[in-house]
């Protein structure tokens, strides 16, 4: 029964493959992007314009560690990691991104948004705005005087 279920599975995802639907996605996931990056100046989108999964992101704002990013959107309705979907529960910083060469300060201030099919343009710039409006009050609560952060 598992090899069968598999099977289908397996069908079903080259299906959706061959129509598209990924590529949908990776659209979205652009979109999203493009209003982070205009709406949140300072943020870093982690492998922009690169070959990758189309449905996750990562980006990093530089002072704002990632677990208070998620807190900020989980009490907005919006479920974000801040470390990647294999190193669940634990709070370190991600070797990814360590080895992409971001230090560990950066690293910490990561946060990791994975969207499916079922997100549409919409709901992404719901989030993004719903982000930057957090972004911009984190900002003004980390702001020491005299010092330009986002």
């Amino acid at each position: 029964i598992g090899i069968a279920g598999f099977g289908a599975a397996a069908e079903a995802a080259a299906r959706d493959l061959a129509n598209g639907l990924w590529d949908e996605v990776a659209e979205v996931r652009n979109l999203l992007e493009q209003a982070l990056e205009d709406a949140c100046p300072g943020i870093i989108l982690v492998g922009r314009r690169q070959s990758r999964l189309p449905n996750t992101l990562n980006l990093i704002a530089p002072g704002w560690k990632g677990e208070t990013q998620v807190m900020a959107m989980d009490l907005r309705g919006f479920a974000v990691s801040a470390g990647s979907a294999c190193s669940s529960g634990k709070v370190q910083p991600s070797r990814v991104l360590r080895a992409l060469g971001h230090g560990d300060e950066a690293a910490q201030s990561a946060l990791r948004v994975s969207i499916g099919p079922g997100v549409g343009r919409e709901d992404a710039l719901r989030f993004a705005q719903t982000y930057a409006s957090a972004f911009r009050r984190a900002g003004e609560r980390m702001k020491p005087a005299g010092v330009d952060l986002p």
